[in-house]
């Protein structure tokens, strides 16, 4: 169940999106508040009229708005309202979605060790607030569809450069946030399973002074101490 006014939510986030055209912009909002209202159902179950579903299905399938604009409509107000607590965490994941019906599945790229699953990635920053308990909103999302061709051709990523591998999501991510947040920044802690132990991305988040806490997954040597990392950490527990 959604936990605020659905209409209130929808038009906090989505009414400032720039689609070219401020129907465009109405109907994104109605539409949104709807599927709000009805978590987990499809477009026919949550509109109440043909008129509103063919009106969706329109809007969905129009070239001329941007997903991105949509987004970034959200990120926005998320940036906003970030600006009323003094602790949030940023937690960072990555997931599959899976497409399994043919008109689509040619497009996607695979999403597994094996080539069958098809889909795209999605990797998502979600701001919460843990004093408050309160869940902000996506302050960052990135989607995209893995080379099918380059399936199998896990020996050649060493030679890529790093800004080319699907690693660099995690510093694009904080780099999205740095620009949407500002000063909020500061009081922002990034929260990163073990994917994210990658020292490019540690060293720009040290070097860039931002907070983070990664689930370590290599055992590192470290400048406060002679020890590694697991050594060291085990010592400050006892």
């Amino acid at each position: 169940m959604f936990s605020v006014n659905a209409e209130q939510w929808a038009t906090d986030t989505f009414s400032d999106a720039e689609l070219g055209d401020l129907r465009r912009t109405k109907r994104l909002v109605k539409l949104t508040a709807s599927l709000a209202n009805h978590i987990g159902q499809s477009i026919v179950q949550s509109l109440e009229s043909a008129a509103d579903i063919e009106a969706a299905y329109r809007f969905s399938r129009n070239d001329a708005i941007d997903a991105q604009a949509i987004a970034e409509a959200g990120f926005n107000a998320t940036a906003k309202a970030a600006r009323t607590y003094s602790c949030l965490l940023a937690l960072e994941d990555t997931t599959s979605l899976e497409f399994t019906h043919q008109t689509v599945r040619d497009e996607m790229g695979h999403t597994s060790s094996t080539k069958s699953p098809r889909g795209m990635q999605v990797h998502s920053v979600l701001l919460f607030a843990p004093q408050e308990k309160h869940v902000v909103g996506l302050i960052e999302q990135e989607r995209w569809v893995r080379d099918i061709n380059q399936y199998g051709q896990k020996s050649k990523r060493k030679t890529r450069a790093y800004e080319t591998k699907e690693s660099f999501k995690w510093e694009r991510a904080s780099r999205h946030m740095a620009q949407r947040l500002g000063g909020v920044l500061d009081n922002v802690i990034s929260v990163c399973d073990r994917e994210a132990d990658i020292i490019e991305y540690l060293t720009y988040k040290t070097t860039h002074q931002q907070r983070f806490v990664v689930r370590s997954t290599h055992n590192r040597g470290i400048e406060q101490s002679t020890d590694s990392l697991y050594t060291f950490s085990s010592a400050l527990k006892s």
